[in-house]
């Protein structure tokens, strides 16, 4: 297991096949009525070939994968994770998909978006982008948390996309960023553990706002004033070598 920033964080094999964290050492008695398990639905999404697959197969095992001999990403059946979290036991359902169209016209879209590109193919950060303003064009990220995923930082020397530019693109969306590699297990834990921690968060906010959203009018800024911001805020940090606030905060994926 492993522990991240306070929060106990194991897997075990489940009889099914599948791994999950595992509970404690000290199971608890058999006569201790257990707690509903919580359920949750997460869309992978990206371009074919930015790890989609590897990463939901690293996110089922605690051992590092061969990911580059893997077959490109494939539409396939929901992959389940089962994690306990601070001492609650969540079920996560993984779908790998090419695009948000399909999850958004769901009778009961996602719990989660998770936006996948590979730092080596500016064209995957395009599909990216593409995918973060469908979704906000569709007024599905209130409710939901969005998280944009750089994927094979281990290839640095091929590196085609910046982490500034992650960042900035994360902030424009109000969706939390980070950087992982499939192939040397780099931050897989990490993001699965603020996978679930955004989506309680989410849920948390909502109950706490009585089931209502905020308002469009606050939520929803052209994007083009907000990009442009950002890339005021990016500009400063490169001239003044400080990092802003905003950035900062899209890396933590404790708070939302």
């Amino acid at each position: 297991g492993i522990v991240n920033r306070g929060d106990s964080f194991r897997r075990r094999r489940s009889r099914s096949g599948s791994l999950a964290p595992s509970s404690p050492a000290q199971s608890a008695p058999e006569t201790t009525e257990r707690r509903p398990v919580a359920c949750h639905r997460v869309a992978m999404v990206g371009a074919p070939g930015v790890g989609k697959t590897a990463l939901i197969s690293q996110f089922q095992t605690s051992e590092c994968i061969n990911a580059y001999d893997r077959q490109r990403d494939t539409d396939s059946t929901e992959q389940k994770v089962s994690i306990m979290l601070n001492g609650e036991e969540s079920e996560l359902y993984f779908v790998n998909c090419t695009s948000t169209k399909e999850e958004i016209e769901r009778s009961e879209p996602p719990d989660a978006f998770v936006v996948i590109y590979s730092v080596v193919d500016k064209a995957s950060f395009q599909k990216a982008e593409q995918e973060l303003a469908r979704l906000l064009d569709c007024d599905m990220l209130r409710a939901r948390p969005a998280l944009l995923v750089g994927n094979k930082i281990d290839l640095a020397r091929s590196r085609a996309v910046s982490t500034q530019d992650g960042k900035c693109l994360a902030c424009t969306y109000k969706a939390k960023f980070i950087e992982v590699s499939v192939g040397i297990n780099h931050n897989v834990d990490e993001l699965l553990v603020g996978i679930l921690n955004q989506i309680r968060l989410k849920k948390q906010q909502y109950s706490a706002d009585g089931g209502r959203e905020s308002s469009p009018a606050h939520w929803y800024k052209s994007r083009g004033v907000v990009r442009a911001s950002m890339k005021a805020r990016q500009m400063f940090t490169w001239i003044f070598g400080k990092e802003d606030s905003k950035f900062k905060n899209c890396e933590n994926l404790h708070v939302l």
